[in-house]
């Protein structure tokens, strides 16, 4: 994306078909249809109404889209998403990264449609306005508060298992920085002072899955992007994951996935060369 920021519409033929990760930064708006949008391993299922932050360098996967599916997207760079959030509490744009989705209906949603998203589409054709950037930066400012304020409110309901719910944002932000060097769940029990047994108790109530599961799902995601974006070799990839050879980073893939690095990357291959021959036949629309 050369801009700094634009406004298109995300059909199901424009969703891609493996797991990627963002370089720039997006906010979606479900406009109809729906679609099931997985962000670093959480799932999301996005129906009209639904409005989602995803940021840049977190790991996204489409699933399941209807038909009908219309998602209205504002991308924005790296630093453009400085500009946005530079002046805002930090402590909220935290919160926003692990809580960023919201579900707006009736005349919230109208609201939403009306006063936010066409306003900034409006402002993003404006060229003409030499305020148009700063324009853009506040309109992306308001979102990010009603984003903030549906997510807090959902936050206060279940606020009474709010040490369980940080426990596993903690955990989940510990494994993103760390999963490279360790994958055991002893490590990160011992990193957040809780047991092993905890842990895997907190991350099966909150996530749905274990501990362990948790770590190798996020670590086969991770492994899939790399055999899809790089050209890296097999051996190349286990030395950057720490596994002790190639061999070990093969037997492991295949049992998380059903078969071997080298042949999902041949898949993927194909996959992104279907996906780019559709990209050039259905290019973005710069509406919605």
């Amino acid at each position: 994306m050369p801009e700094e920021y634009l406004l298109h519409t995300r059909r199901r033929a424009d969703l891609l078909s493996y797991p990627c990760r963002m370089e720039n930064g997006e906010f979606l708006f479900c406009l109809q249809g729906g679609v099931q949008l997985y962000i670093n391993q959480q799932k999301y299922a996005l129906a009209a109404g639904s409005v989602i932050l995803v940021f840049p360098g977190q790991i996204v996967f489409y699933k399941d889209a209807t038909d009908n599916l219309e998602l209205a997207v504002f991308a924005f760079s790296a630093q453009f998403r400085h500009e946005i959030f530079y002046s805002l509490p930090s402590d909220k744009v935290s919160f926003l990264r692990e809580h960023n989705y919201s579900s707006f209906q009736g005349e919230a949603w109208d609201g939403i449609r009306i006063h936010y998203l066409q306003l900034l589409q409006q402002k993003s054709a404006d060229g003409g306005n030499v305020y148009q950037r700063e324009l853009v930066i506040y309109c992306c400012r308001m979102l990010f508060y009603e984003i903030c304020n549906q997510s807090e409110r959902l936050y206060q309901q279940t606020k009474s298992n709010h040490l369980r719910w940080r426990l596993k944002d903690r955990f989940i932000a510990l494994v993103i920085e760390s999963f490279r060097e360790e994958r055991s769940v002893d490590y990160y029990a011992d990193k957040l002072c809780v047991t092993t047994r905890h842990l895997s108790k907190t991350i099966q109530q909150t996530v749905g899955c274990t501990a362990k599961e948790w770590i190798d799902d996020y670590v086969i995601l991770e492994l899939k992007v790399t055999l899809h974006s790089t050209a890296l070799s097999i051996q190349e990839i286990a030395n950057r994951f720490n596994f002790p050879d190639q061999s070990y980073l093969g037997r492991y893939f295949k049992h998380h996935t059903g078969m071997s690095p080298t042949a999902y990357r041949g898949m993927s291959g194909k996959l992104q060369a279907t996906s780019d021959e559709i990209t050039k036949k259905r290019p973005y629309q710069n509406r919605f």
